[in-house]
This record gives C-alpha cells, sequence and structure tokens, in this order.
C-alpha cells in the first residue's frame, strides 16, 4: 500500500504535530487500507515569492506554479515515489490574466489545495482547523482521480468553504466507489 510522504513549508516545530493530526483526520474520510502511513519528512524553508493584502494585512505568499515546480524538484531529489503532500499555513495564490475593455487586468486567487497524482500542497491560510481537515480530504480526493460537485453533495464540493452544509460529511457512495476502483486498478473507471 502506497504512502503519503508530508513535508511541511515554513513552519514552526510546535505547528507541525497539529498539521500531522490533521492528515490523519483528513484520512479518516477514506476506505481503510488506501494508505498505510504519513511519512513526515521534515520542514522545507522555501523563500516567499510576493507579498499580498488580504483584509487590509500583509502577509509573504507563494505563487502557485512556482511552488509546484519546487515541490517536484524535492519529490526528485529525494526520490519518492509515493503522492509528495507540502502543507503550508501561508497563502499560496494562482496569479492569472483578464482581458478587460482596452487593458489586461491581473488578479490573483487563493489556492486551498492541489492535487495530482504525484504531488499535492494544502494551504491551511486562514482556515479553521475543522475545515482544514476537510480542505485536505477534498485535495486527497483529488489525488485519487475525483473531481468537484457542483451542488454541495460531500466534501468534494467546489465551494467547500462556501456558507452551504454539505448533504454528506464524507464521500458520497459514487465517489467512494470510484475510490475503490482505482484503488484495485480497474479498467474503465471515467472521470
Amino acid at each position: 500500500m502506497p504512502s503519503i510522504e508530508m513535508l511541511t513549508i515554513n513552519e514552526t516545530h510546535e505547528d507541525v504535530e497539529e498539521i500531522i493530526n490533521i492528515i490523519w483526520r483528513a484520512i479518516e474520510y477514506f476506505p481503510n487500507g488506501l494508505w498505510n502511513e504519513i511519512n513526515y519528512l521534515g520542514n522545507a524553508n522555501i523563500r516567499y515569492d510576493v507579498k499580498v493584502k488580504f483584509k487590509e494585512t500583509m502577509y509573504s505568499a507563494f505563487i502557485f506554479d512556482r511552488l509546484i515546480e519546487k515541490i517536484r524538484r524535492i519529490k526528485r531529489t529525494l526520490q519518492i515515489r509515493d503522492l509528495l503532500l507540502a502543507v503550508t499555513r501561508d497563502p499560496v495564490i494562482a496569479v492569472y490574466h483578464r482581458l478587460e475593455a482596452k487593458k489586461i487586468r491581473r488578479a490573483a486567487n487563493i489556492v486551498y489545495d492541489y492535487m495530482s497524482t504525484d504531488v499535492g500542497i494544502v494551504s491551511l491560510f486562514n482556515i479553521e482547523e475543522k475545515a482544514a481537515t476537510k480542505v485536505t480530504a477534498h485535495g486527497l480526493g483529488h489525488s485519487r482521480g475525483l473531481r468537484h460537485h457542483t451542488k454541495p453533495i460531500d466534501i468534494m464540493y467546489e465551494r467547500l468553504l462556501g456558507e452551504e452544509m454539505l448533504m454528506r460529511d464524507g464521500f458520497c457512495n459514487d465517489c467512494l466507489r470510484r475510490i475503490m476502483t482505482r484503488n484495485e486498478g480497474k479498467i474503465g473507471d471515467t472521470l
């Protein structure tokens, strides 16, 4: 069974245990045996990319594309085969450009989770502990091939941090079936 290889980014030693507990609680949303362990690799001190203002307060932040590349570089350097999950309490932002009337405007969105089959990032920036577990489980769901729900069916709801209540605090039956099908390596799982 695969493990989750985890590292924290720019965390103090005191906060690491709390973050590991969040990951363990997130794994409890999944069927038993999907991951057999979490290996904490340590803390990576990574230089911030930008300063951002959020609700009148300035924060040091990471630019999403740059951070993903740094995490992939760490994965290659350490020769990790399983999922490498990086967790930070700092904001991670995706910068994009949009065309407006006669000008191009640059905008940014906060990225709370990103997962592929090989690397993942969870930003716990400005998230309460209970929601942090759900956001982490949501991201780990993406690593298992799940996509967003447009309705608040379960934790794969695309606006998980929104106001609406979820119909199910966990994965719906369809998501559970997809997770198990993917875990068994069956052909034909269409996501």
